[in-house]
């Protein structure tokens, strides 16, 4: 049986693969949401702290640290996406279709600037990892293939599963969000 899936390396996809790289099995948003609380509440305490302490230099230096974790997160979620998209230049929004078949994936690539193929067995892949609308599947501990859940024909994403987990068995992870 063969299962047909695409998915599109648009804006959206870059995000969820950053997110994913960022927060690995935890939910994006509540993640950042949490740290970032957490940040506020510290540099509140700081703030409490210096006004009863007086501003001591080591309470600035925490404070001034707390406010840079907050900037840094919010940079690494809203704009490192934007950038990594931009900086694919000719390879942005390019299509890759697959084929899922009993032992092996077929990828085809297309765009204006370029075309390929590959076929590659599922015992090559180390890891995979399976959000509600994306499932990813590392050939290396830094290169994925994407696939949008949406675009699943002639099966479901449990198939794809089954598929895969005869040979990457505990290393497929479902997300939970």
């Amino acid at each position: 049986m063969q299962i047909k899936a695409s998915c599109k390396y648009d804006l959206n996809a870059m995000k969820a693969l950053i997110y994913l790289t960022m927060f690995k099995k935890a939910n994006p948003k509540k993640c950042l949401i949490f740290l970032i609380g957490l940040f506020v509440l510290s540099c509140s305490m700081l703030i409490a702290d210096a006004v009863v302490l007086g501003f001591e230099p080591r309470l600035l230096v925490m404070l001034a640290t707390n406010i840079f974790a907050i900037a840094l997160l919010c940079f690494w979620f809203f704009a490192v996406p934007k950038i990594r998209h931009k900086a694919q230049a000719k390879m942005q929004d390019i299509e890759n279709e697959y084929i899922f078949c009993d032992d092996r994936l077929k990828a085809f690539t297309k765009s204006k600037e370029y075309s390929g193929e590959a076929e590659i067995e599922y015992s090559v892949f180390v890891k995979a990892y399976e959000t509600s609308k994306y499932i990813f599947l590392y050939q290396t501990k830094n290169q994925a293939y994407l696939v949008d859940k949406s675009t699943i024909a002639d099966g479901t994403a449990e198939d794809i599963r089954s598929k895969l987990t005869d040979f990457i068995k505990e290393k497929y992870i479902l997300c939970k969000y």
